[in-house]
């Protein structure tokens, strides 16, 4: 660790330094030879002293191989100051640095570790993938993929995926951290992917084998090469796709928020501005992960839609989220949305007065205020926000003005019954 000020603050002797943060002349000469490195305390006094960011100390040519633990020394953070931060066990952040394995009941770990630690949490992800044990989980994960694939993909027969006592998927459970049987119910699903590739692959070579027309047999061949490949590849990804999932796993009623918001479109686009109303979707808007989730607020009232990311992860990881949750809602296709949309489905939008965003309302939401309104002439109100109202009829959505200066009252609405 090189310690050195910047260069519009006043240069400080070995000396001054010492004196500074309490410390000896030899020990600061220590630290700047790099013979001794100091400890996150003493990081922090150096960088005030110094009047730079505790990350400056590090040596700068050697960033691209720091791990998490190495950020976090670089911000001048013991491990216990993030635990006290995080409101985690010690033993849970030691796994999440050593081993890169996120506490299954944490489903924002990364982002509040991030917060912590004054970083964007991508760095945090490039950085456990540089721990050394996710690098070797990464190579053993995919020796039991493939031996579980050679296993079970090729077997005749309706498929039901690997067995819960085969010792592979159990080694992989206790290497990612998670219960045999989500390991099992996420490998059926994955397996069962690559078996679909097989099964084209082997009609295939039939006609490349035994069709009598040649033209046939030499389209069958490049058929056969391509999904050979598809297979290759796929497995080839699958350790990392996992470490990615077990990331980034979301709680099924979490899960769900992000696929409505899908399914109304509110996502970030460059040709639309779309956003849905928290308050209507979620009663507890901190369990939104806001790497999946941009939360934003339009007068008073508080709104939010898909990251781009949250876009990737929902299309990614729909068939793992419907292996592990049975009966949620899936995500919609692009073009079936659209469709829907066209027939007159679909999510309902408005817009505040004099604003141009669209927000929506998911049609699970949407259908439960309408049933609640379904008598002829009947309005439901929902809170917005101190400011607004939505006003809910059978066939009908608008934007009340909430008139702060009285309490609200149904029958001061033009459309209240």
């Amino acid at each position: 660790m090189n310690v050195y000020a910047r260069p519009d603050v006043m240069a400080m002797t070995a000396e001054e330094l010492a004196h500074a943060v309490g410390a000896t002349k030899a020990q600061i000469l220590a630290y700047e030879n790099g013979h001794r490195v100091p400890d996150p305390v003493r990081v922090r006094a150096l960088a005030r002293a110094l009047k730079i960011h505790p990350r400056r100390l590090m040596k700068e040519e050697e960033r691209d191989s720091w791990t998490v633990a190495d950020f976090r020394r670089a911000s001048g953070l013991r491990a216990q100051d993030v635990v006290a931060h995080l409101g985690v066990s010690p033993k849970n952040y030691r796994r999440f640095e050593t081993e890169g394995i996120v506490p299954t009941r944490s489903p924002r770990f990364i982002d509040d570790v991030a917060a912590a630690l004054g970083m964007p949490r991508r760095l945090i992800e490039i950085a456990i993938d540089r721990t050394p044990a996710v690098r070797q989980r990464r190579t053993r994960a995919f020796e039991l993929i493939v031996a579980m694939a050679e296993r079970y993909v090729p077997k005749p027969g309706p498929w039901r995926g690997p067995a819960p006592d085969d010792p592979a998927l159990i080694e992989l459970a206790a290497a990612y951290g998670r219960p045999v049987q989500r390991i099992c119910r996420v490998l059926t699903y994955e397996l069962g992917e690559l078996r679909q590739s097989h099964v084209r692959a082997q009609r295939e070579r039939v006609i490349a084998d035994y069709d009598t027309d040649q033209d046939r047999q030499v389209g069958a061949r490049h058929a056969l090469n391509r999904w050979n490949n598809v297979y290759d590849r796929e497995l080839t990804r699958l350790p990392q796709r996992l470490e990615n999932f077990h990331r980034t796993c979301q709680p099924s009623d979490v899960w769900q928020l992000l696929v409505d918001l899908y399914n109304v479109d509110a996502t970030v686009r460059s040709d639309v501005s779309a956003w849905a109303v928290t308050s209507l979707l979620s009663k507890e808007p901190s369990v939104l992960p806001p790497y999946l989730v941009e939360q934003h607020v339009i007068e008073d009232v508080e709104v939010c839609r898909l990251s781009a990311a949250g876009a990737n992860h929902v299309v990614a990881f729909a068939g793992l989220y419907a292996a592990l949750y049975l009966g949620v809602r899936k995500p919609i296709r692009p073009a079936a949305r659209s469709s829907t949309k066209a027939r007159g489905g679909g999510s309902d939008t408005f817009a505040l007065p004099n604003r141009a965003e669209r927000l929506v309302i998911p049609q699970p939401i949407i259908e439960t205020m309408r049933a609640s309104a379904a008598k002829p002439k009947t309005t439901v109100f929902k809170k917005l926000s101190p400011s607004y109202d939505l006003a809910v009829g059978a066939n009908t959505l608008s934007v009340v003005v909430v008139d702060t200066l009285f309490p609200l009252d149904d029958s001061r609405h033009p459309d209240a019954p």
